[in-house]
């Protein structure tokens, strides 16, 4: 059975880089609510190993994405 925790781990994973393409205007949602995202999930209680190894999976992901908006790179290539 799903968490709550791992239903939120599990929809950042899924629409995070979507997020960051965005459109013409940039990203839909910036790199900083993402991380805001991620270090709430840290700070829950409980955090299980599995869970953990996620959302450290989710923000070194989010780094490189971070790094390719910021030097212009196209997200697609990450």
């Amino acid at each position: 059975m799903l968490t709550l925790l791992d239903q939120d781990i599990a929809h950042i994973a899924r629409v995070m880089k979507p997020s960051l393409c965005g459109d013409f205007g940039g990203p839909i949602l910036p790199p900083e609510y993402w991380r805001k995202r991620l270090f709430e999930l840290l700070d829950s209680h409980h955090v299980t190993k599995t869970q953990l190894c996620s959302i450290d999976d989710l923000l070194v992901q989010l780094d490189e994405l971070d790094s390719a908006i910021l030097h212009g790179k196209a997200i697609a290539e990450i």
